[in-house]
């Protein structure tokens, strides 16, 4: 296993802690545990260690569809702001 993604609820935001090394493999995963309402999520990365492109790119898209992110490092932070290429 490459991450560990965990949810907590805490009305009105559901935070989502994804810990580890983020890949494609597991983007569908975390798209289920996000679902519909990208909103209503606070995605918790402050043990994200790494992510590839694919996970960098759904990312992004959380971000773009209203997901709150907090606690990524500078690198990996600066990572989801930048463009995809």
């Amino acid at each position: 296993m490459t991450v560990r993604i965990t949810v907590a609820e805490d009305p009105p935001l559901r935070r989502i802690r994804v810990e580890g090394r983020l890949t494609a493999v597991e983007v569908g995963e975390l798209d289920e545990v996000v679902g519909l309402d990208a909103g209503a999520v606070c995605l918790e990365l402050s043990n994200l260690r790494s992510a590839d492109a694919p996970a960098l790119a759904a990312l992004r898209r959380l971000r773009a569809a209203g997901a709150a992110i907090e606690g990524a490092s500078p690198h990996l932070a600066w990572q989801i702001e930048e463009d995809e290429p």
